[in-house]
């Protein structure tokens, strides 16, 4: 990934204060405001519009710092490529390196995954999905806030294409386990170790000798 240094993720600052926050599309981010109730589809353009080509769409939901995606990006020019994340720390992170990486094929969603998806995502829009090393969350208390759960699925099976795919990679073993469950109805297809790219948290975790898994499906 190259990138120069002139601009920092604190250079931008959020678009509104609470009181006047709405869906905003604003240099090359798309803000999805929590507690909001008045969403309409008609402010987020097609990607077609807003990339002014029709190739493909990869989406990443839980982008962190964006280094992934980032990446991709660059490596494959030819496809349309679209960062969810909820932490706008996070989206800053991936805004600059975009802007600092010349980097014209990336849109950044600001907000949650699973509301993003169903309040803006048209059907069978998304080619390929990747979500790399979600939060585990592994207290069980907490287990209900993980993203690869029965409605998140479901929205998969709506806006992913046919024969269109869905990974998925964890460091975490029960979160691995409950993935295969949630997406047992999916077909499992090879999942390609080479040339996936690399992240933070995968070389954190492989850093303390953790196994990573890649799992990869088919919506058919």
């Amino acid at each position: 990934m190259v990138e120069s240094a002139s601009m920092k993720p604190k250079d931008l600052p959020y678009p509104y204060g609470w009181k006047d926050r709405r869906p905003l599309l604003k240099d090359k981010i798309f803000y999805v405001p929590e507690y909001y109730q008045e969403h309409q589809k008609e402010l987020f353009p097609s990607f077609a519009e807003h990339f002014g080509n029709d190739n493909p769409v990869n989406l990443e939901y839980c982008s962190g710092n964006g280094e992934w995606i980032i990446q991709r990006a660059q490596e494959n020019p030819d496809k349309n490529w679209v960062a969810v994340e909820m932490w706008f720390e996070r989206v800053r992170k991936i805004y600059s390196k975009t802007v600092n990486c010349g980097i014209d094929n990336l849109l950044i969603i600001s907000g949650k995954g699973l509301t993003f998806s169903r309040e803006y995502l048209p059907n069978h829009c998304l080619d390929a999905v990747f979500v790399n090393f979600p939060d585990p969350w592994p207290k069980d208390r907490h287990a209900k806030n993980r993203i690869i759960q029965r409605p998140f699925v479901e929205e998969l099976r709506r806006t992913v294409t046919h024969m269109g795919t869905v990974t998925l990679v964890t460091d975490d073993v029960p979160y691995r386990d409950q993935m295969e469950c949630e997406m047992q109805e999916w077909p499992k297809v090879p999942a390609s170790h080479e040339n996936y790219g690399s992240s933070f948290f995968e070389r954190l975790w492989l850093s303390k000798g953790l196994e990573i898994h890649h799992m990869c499906y088919a919506n058919r």
